[in-house]
C-alpha cells in the first residue's frame, strides 16, 4: 500500500510540537527551499516570536546507518550552505514514522561534517528526541536571535501571505476571542482563498491561543503589522441586518415580526466599530471574519524581499575599498 512518508513524518512532527512541547507548528510553503517547518516558542500564556527551522525527513531510508547511538544524516552541499546562511536556527528532525518518534540535530559548523566538494554528514543522537525533555535545549536554540532578528523573522514567515493578497488572492482571519476571561483565551485561523479557483486553503491554524488582559482588536495588528485589516463585510451583511433590525426597527406586534427601515440602516453601519465581532455565543465568545490587504510596511517588506532575492545584488568587500 502506498504511503506518503513526507506527509506521514510532517504529520508526526507536528504532533510532537503541538502536543508534547505544547508549542504552535507552521508547515511553510514548498517554496521555501529546504526548510519544511517553524516551531514558535509558547510560553504557556502567549507566542513569544521565537523561531526555529526545521527540515523534516522521514521513513525508514533515513535511519539505516548509525554510529555510536547516532543516526547518521547525510546531505548534499547546496541545502547545507542556504541552512548555514538561514536567519534561523535549523534543526535537522529525522522522523520514525511507525514509533512516531522524532530525532533532531541543530545544523551547526562544529557538528557538521564535509565528506566531499557535493556532500556532508552530521550525527544526530537518539537521546535528542523531540518531546517535553528537549524543552529547555530549544528555547535556548531559538532564543539566540535579538529582538530585531526576531521581529524581521515575523515578517519572512508571513511573506507568503503577503504576495498572496499581492497576486489578487483574499487573505482571510477567522478568529474566537473568550471576552469573559482574563486570560485572553481564543482561536485564530487564517484562510487563503485563490482569486482563480476560489479554493479555499487553511495556511495557519492556532487553535488556542492566548493574550492576557488584551483586547482582539487591539491583538490583531499587533501579530499581522504588515496588514490593513477591516471586516468581511459580504460575509457580515446578514448578521448586520439581524443586528440592526434588533437595535433600531420597529416591531410589529401583529405580524410578529421586526419592520426593516431600509433609510436608517447605512447610518447605523456607519457608526458600527471598524474591526467588531458578527456574532456573540451565549454572551461569551465573539466571533471574526477579518479580510486583511497590505498597508505600507507589507508592501514596503515585499520590495525588500525582491531586492534582497535578486540575482544583481551586489556587497562591497575590502578589497573594493581604497
Amino acid at each position: 500500500m502506498y504511503q506518503n512518508n513526507g506527509n506521514i513524518g510532517v504529520a508526526v512532527t507536528n504532533l510532537k510540537v503541538s502536543q508534547d512541547l505544547g508549542w504552535i507548528f507552521r508547515e511553510q510553503p514548498t517554496q521555501d527551499f529546504g526548510i519544511d517547518a517553524h516551531i514558535e516558542i509558547h510560553s504557556g500564556l502567549e507566542a513569544t516570536g521565537k523561531l526555529i527551522a526545521l527540515q523534516i525527513k522521514s521513513g525508514p531510508s533515513y535511519f539505516k546507518e548509525e554510529k555510536d547511538e547516532n543516526i547518521i544524516f547525510r546531505g548534499d552541499i547546496r541545502h547545507l550552505k542556504y541552512w548555514k546562511k538561514h536567519s534561523l536556527p535549523v534543526l535537522i528532525v529525522l522522523t520514525d514514522i511507525q514509533n512516531h518518534d522524532c530525532y533532531w540535530q541543530q545544523v551547526t559548523d562544529d557538528k557538521v561534517e564535509i565528506v566531499s566538494d557535493k556532500s556532508w554528514k552530521i550525527e544526530i543522537p537518539k537521546k535528542n528526541k523531540l518531546n517535553e525533555q528537549a524543552k529547555y535545549v530549544l528555547e535556548r536554540i531559538a532564543d539566540n536571535l535579538t529582538e530585531y532578528q526576531r521581529r524581521f523573522n515575523s515578517l519572512v514567515i508571513a511573506k507568503a501571505w503577503m504576495e498572496a493578497i499581492d497576486a489578487g488572492d483574499d487573505v482571510i482571519l477567522e478568529s474566537d476571542e473568550w471576552i469573559n476571561k482574563s486570560s485572553g483565551k481564543g482561536s485564530m485561523t487564517l484562510k487563503i482563498i485563490s482569486s482563480q479557483t476560489m479554493e479555499e486553503k487553511v495556511a495557519l491554524d492556532w487553535p488556542m491561543v492566548f493574550f492576557p488582559m488584551q483586547d482582539y482588536k487591539d491583538v490583531f495588528n499587533k501579530v499581522f503589522p504588515w496588514a490593513d485589516i477591516s471586516i468581511d463585510e459580504d460575509f457580515y451583511e446578514d448578521y448586520d441586518r439581524d443586528q440592526f433590525m434588533l437595535d433600531e426597527c420597529p416591531y410589529d406586534s401583529e405580524e410578529g415580526e421586526y419592520i426593516f427601515v431600509e433609510e436608517w440602516y447605512e447610518e447605523w453601519k456607519d457608526a458600527q466599530e471598524e474591526i467588531r465581532p458578527y456574532s456573540n455565543s451565549a454572551g461569551e465568545v465573539d466571533h471574526y471574519r477579518l479580510k486583511f490587504e497590505l498597508n505600507d510596511l507589507g508592501i514596503t517588506f515585499l520590495k525588500l524581499d525582491r531586492y534582497l532575492e535578486s540575482q544583481f545584488f551586489y556587497t562591497l568587500s575590502d578589497n573594493d575599498v581604497d
